[in-house]
């Protein structure tokens, strides 16, 4: 069955929408929109046009949702903890962060993502980013008011840099700047794994502007080198956003910093995406962060989410409510159907219990029927017998009674595992005992008769017979045990 979800990038100058479908062969493209936002001053007034305009070209109907929102609104920290239990961190990272906040921990939302660069023993470098709740429930409402739950929201360009980083194989460092025309931000990959991130001032058309992104490049890195010991250096700079329309900005980029530059066209790179309707208007530049949201759910892409607390949508809110529910009921019918399985164990044992007792009684009654008072029959009878025994030792009577399990294990003693010997019947007499069977040797027949000899139980063995059986590779035997 496939699965509709909207990738919605919203940023200063303009919001885009992707709306896929995910089966089973893959990814298909099904809509696409960007909407220019004319008037930043009123951001939340301007987003709202732009989804009005968006939710009557797509129909979003029945799709999962994953948003981005400006990256300047976040504050992103790298920062290690001195344990690798992701539930523990999650615990103390509001402390941790609390020192380096302009704002209250209170009044943010935090989530973090591990990053497994160099072996440390204990030790984990995590990325932490925070954003006022504040901020973050302008754009939760105003996307409610079109009936959009989103189940992931982030900050733009991280996607991009997610996919890029999980989809598809680049074996080399290398590091992502998404260019947008009023805001700017890095990531630096290493082994594959986002390490840092870093928003840029505005690169603007000027001349002036080319020159700051370089520097500022170059400075972060530099940085970057202080927080991590292994080189996480870059060989090449991955491109995207609107700023890529400029190529003298990436001729610069390219002179200053002396790393090979491109842009990136994520739906060919990752290979995922099958077909995208309206191939002609695609612009990757434009779309790629709204195409990587939507990626990160068709993929099942984890990274930094700020849907917690009491901005879970309400959809998982509910599902996990009744996934509680159903998982309390489940365990109290299993409680009830473990408490009815005991209180009928114990009856049923009861039961045994008082049968077992009367046959007690019954063969205690049948053996020694002089006695008339039973209080305990089973200590009673032992003691009925010790005197017999002793009965049988004073009257100089020199029969043995030796129990059956007492022979064969005798028997089991007295011949080595190692013998090839099979006893097919075994007759136990009141003075006597039959072995019968079959072996690979007449000395193995010897052999058995000797060793069963050095036993004290038993006081002659005689072998009765010893042939060749038909097939004539095996002997068959017989011997008589006198006790």
């Amino acid at each position: 069955m496939s699965r509709k979800i909207l990738g919605l990038d919203i940023r200063y100058d303009a919001v885009s929408a992707v709306l896929v479908r995910k089966g089973i062969r893959g990814v298909w493209v099904e809509a696409h929109e960007q909407v220019r936002v004319t008037d930043q001053n009123e951001i939340e007034t301007a987003v709202s046009e732009s989804l009005e305009t968006i939710t009557k070209n797509m129909d979003i109907s029945g799709s999962a949702c994953a948003v981005s929102i400006p990256a300047d609104l976040v504050s992103f920290r790298n920062i290690n903890v001195p344990f690798r239990d992701l539930k523990k961190i999650r615990q103390i990272l509001p402390f941790e962060l609390e020192p380096a906040l302009p704002v209250s921990v209170e009044d943010l939302i935090v989530d973090f993502q591990p990053v497994y660069l160099d072996d440390r023993d204990g030790d984990t470098d995590i990325i932490a980013a925070a954003i006022e709740k504040s901020q973050l429930k302008k754009y939760i409402d105003t996307l409610s008011s079109f009936k959009i739950e989103p189940e992931i929201i982030t900050m733009s360009g991280y996607p991009t840099a997610l996919c890029l980083a999980h989809l598809v194989h680049i074996p080399e460092n290398w590091l992502l700047i998404d260019m947008g025309a009023d805001e700017s931000i890095l990531f630096i990959v290493a082994s594959n794994q986002i390490c840092l991130v870093r928003p840029l001032p505005v690169v603007s058309p000027n001349s002036s502007g080319k020159k700051i992104l370089p520097i500022n490049v170059r400075r972060t890195l530099s940085a970057a080198e202080e927080i991590y010991p292994s080189d996480i250096q870059p060989r090449h700079i991955i491109v995207t956003g609107s700023g890529v329309d400029d190529p003298e900005v990436l001729r610069h980029m390219d002179r200053i910093l002396k790393i090979p530059v491109e842009p990136v066209n994520l739906a060919k790179a990752t290979n995922v995406v099958k077909r995208i309707r309206s191939n002609a208007s695609w612009q990757p530049s434009l779309m790629d962060n709204a195409l990587a949201l939507a990626l990160l759910m068709a993929e099942g892409i984890h990274g930094i989410n700020f849907c917690k607390g009491t901005f879970i949508p309400k959809k998982e809110s509910a599902a996990r409510k009744k996934n509680l529910m159903r998982t309390g009921l489940l365990f109290g019918v299993v409680l009830i159907l473990a408490l009815m399985s005991i209180v009928l164990d114990s009856r049923s044992m009861g039961k045994r219990v008082f049968s077992l007792n009367s046959q007690i009684t019954r063969i205690f009654k049948t053996t020694f029927p002089g006695i008339k008072t039973i209080v305990d029959p089973v200590h009673q009878m032992r003691v009925k017998i010790e005197e017999l025994k002793k009965k049988s030792i004073f009257s100089g009577r020199t029969d043995r009674t030796i129990r059956h399990i007492d022979i064969l294990n005798e028997i089991s003693k007295q011949i080595p595992q190692e013998m090839d010997i099979e006893i097919t019947r075994l007759v136990i007499g009141e003075g006597d005992i039959t072995i019968s069977g079959q072996t690979d040797t007449f000395n193995s027949v010897d052999d058995t008769k000797s060793k069963l000899e050095t036993s004290g139980v038993f006081r002659q063995v005689t072998i009765s017979s010893a042939n060749i059986n038909r097939s004539g590779n095996r002997v068959q035997f017989r011997l008589s045990i006198k006790l």
